[in-house]
C-alpha cells in the first residue's frame, strides 16, 4: 500500500532525517530510564545482574555475550519492540499517515508472502554454506547443545524464535518500511533502493569482525530486500526472508549472525587461517561465500526478468512487466 503526497506533512527527505534522529534521541533516552531501573532491580534482588570482567572489551563479543548471559534475547526484544512502537508513533502523529502505509497490514496471503521468503534465504544460506565447507576453511565436526551452559535449551530457542522474528520486523519496518518508501516518493525507486540499502549496511558495520566486504555483501541483501518487497508492495516477504537467514544462520548453522555467535545445532570448527570465503567471526556474510550465493542468486533473477516467454516467441505484444514481477 501507498499513501499520495497529499497525506504527507513533511518532505520525504527532510521525514528520513527526523526519524533517524528522534530514533537515537529516544533510545538513548530509554537506555538511561531503562539502566536507573535495572539498578533499582539489581539492588533489590529482583533480577541478577550481570558478570562483567573490568578489563573486557566490546570486542570480546563472547564474552560480552556470557556477561549478559539470560539478557540477551530479551534485550533484543525489548529494542525491536521499541523501535516497532517508536515507527508507529512517529509515521501516526509526526506524519499523519496509517501504519499500514508501510506495507505491513494482515492482508490475504500475508503468511504464503513471509514463507516465500523464508524459503529464499533458506536456499541461499544453504549454497553459502556449502560453499564455505567445500572451500575448507570450516568443518561440520558434530553436534552442539544449542543453549548457553546453565540455560535451558527449549527456553533458549523459544527466545532466539521471537528475537529473531522480532529483529526481522523492526529492521524491515526502518529500512525497507520507511526508509525505502520515503524516499521514493521524492528520489525514485533506483535511488531509494541505493540509499536505503546503504544505510541498512552501515548499520551492521559497527558490528564484530565487520569489514568493507561485509558492507557489501551486505547491501547486496539490502537490495535484494527491497526487490522482494516491490514484487508483492509488502514486506511480508522480505521479514519472511529476514527471520530465517538470522535464525538458520545462528540456530542451525551455528555460524556467527553480523558478528554475533549463537549457540546452534551445529558444532563448527575452522580448519584454515584463511577465511576470506567463510567470512570468520563476522559470519558468512562477510565473505565470499554470500557473495557467490547472492551472485548465483541475482543472475537468476536477471536471467527469469529478460528470456522471452513463449507469447513473446510467438509474437503476440507484451505489457511491461509489473511490480509483482521478479
Amino acid at each position: 500500500m501507498t499513501t499520495t503526497a497529499e497525506h504527507v506533512r513533511i518532505h520525504p527527505i527532510l521525514g528520513v532525517v527526523l526519524y533517524f534522529i528522534g530514533y537515537i534521541l529516544a533510545l538513548v533516552a530509554v537506555s538511561i530510564v531503562g539502566s536507573i531501573a535495572f539498578g533499582f532491580l539489581t539492588a533489590l534482588g529482583v533480577a541478577a545482574e550481570p558478570t562483567i570482567d573490568p578489563s573486557m572489551t566490546t570486542m570480546d563479543v563472547e564474552a560480552v555475550l556470557a556477561a549478559l548471559g539470560p539478557w540477551f534475547f530479551p534485550l533484543i526484544i525489548a529494542v525491536g519492540l521499541f523501535t516497532i512502537l517508536y515507527t508507529w508513533l512517529f509515521v501516526r502523529f509526526i506524519e499523519g499517515r496509517r501504519f499500514d502505509a508501510l506495507g505491513m497490514p494482515f492482508h490475504r496471503g500475508w503468511g504464503l508472502s513471509f514463507w516465500k521468503g523464508a524459503g529464499i534465504a533458506a536456499a541461499l544460506l544453504s549454497v553459502a554454506f556449502a560453499v564455505s565447507v567445500w572451500s575448507g576453511e570450516i568443518e561440520v565436526i558434530g553436534f552442539a547443545r544449542p543453549a548457553p551452559a546453565g540455560q535451558s535449551v527449549s527456553a533458549y530457542m523459544i527466545l532466539s524464535l521471537v528475537g529473531f522474528f522480532v529483529v526481522g520486523i523492526y529492521e524491515e519496518l526502518m529500512f525497507r518500511g520507511y526508509v525505502l518508501q520515503r524516499l521514493d516518493e521524492k528520489a525514485g525507486r533506483i535511488v531509494a533502493i541505493i540509499v536505503s540499502s546503504f544505510l541498512f549496511a552501515v548499520l551492521h558495520f559497527a558490528n564484530p569482525g565487520a569489514g568493507f566486504l561485509s558492507l557489501f555483501n551486505t547491501w547486496i541483501i539490502g537490495v535484494l530486500l527491497c526487490a522482494l518487497y516491490y514484487r508483492g508492495r509488502s514486506l511480508w516477504t522480505p521479514i519472511g526472508f529476514h527471520f530465517a537467514w538470522n535464525f538458520l544462520l545462528g540456530m542451525f548453522f551455528s555460524m556467527p549472525v553480523s558478528g554475533l555467535p549463537i549457540h546452534g545445532v551445529l558444532e563448527i570448527a575452522e580448519t584454515s587461517e584463511d577465511v576470506a570465503v567463510s567470512g570468520a567471526m563476522y559470519g558468512p556474510e562477510g565473505g565470499l561465500a554470500s557473495t557467490i550465493a547472492l551472485g548465483l542468486f541475482a543472475a537468476w533473477l536477471l536471467w527469469r526478468r529478460t528470456k522471452p516467454r513463449p507469447e513473446a516467441m510467438l509474437g503476440d505484444e507484451q505489457l511491461p512487466p509489473s511490480d509483482d514481477q521478479l
